[in-house]
């Protein structure tokens, strides 16, 4: 049923759109100009800027595959840095926190790990949607 529903808004904005937003004028000749265009460049322009094209999307998928590698690799090392300092941290704190909590000393430390991964997390969104938000005004 809904299905119908949103199919028949679908239309109708289809439909409002096509009558509110008209194509843009095409200047004259522009056909004309485009195939003249077109055979000036000939059948080499085309091959060397498809081949060009080829080599700029090689060149680019390479450096987009070194990236991820990176970012792997820098991810393991942090999470297992985190790990570490994680253990580390509550062998220290764990008889503390004992005396002053008691038996709620386990509760403790886990509520406040998963307290800071929540910072953690909310930090690193809020941070990439703000570098997101200043590429897009630029």
């Amino acid at each position: 049923m809904k299905e119908l529903e949103s199919g028949k808004l679908d239309r109708a904005l289809e439909a409002q759109l096509e009558r509110t937003l008209a194509p843009p004028k095409l200047p004259t000749q522009f056909r004309a100009k485009l195939q003249a265009a077109l055979v000036r460049a000939g059948d080499s322009s085309l091959s060397d800027a498809r081949s060009r094209l080829e080599r700029e999307r090689r060149e680019r998928f390479a450096e987009l595959e070194q990236n991820y590698v990176r970012l792997k690799r820098r991810t393991l090392g942090t999470m297992i840095g985190g790990a570490f300092a994680a253990g580390a941290s509550a062998a220290v704190v764990l008889p503390w926190v004992t005396a002053h909590f008691g038996p709620f000393a386990p509760l403790v430390i886990a509520s406040t790990g998963t307290a800071i991964g929540i910072w953690i997390g909310v930090a690193s969104w809020l941070r990439s949607r703000a570098d997101y938000n200043s590429r897009a005004e630029q």
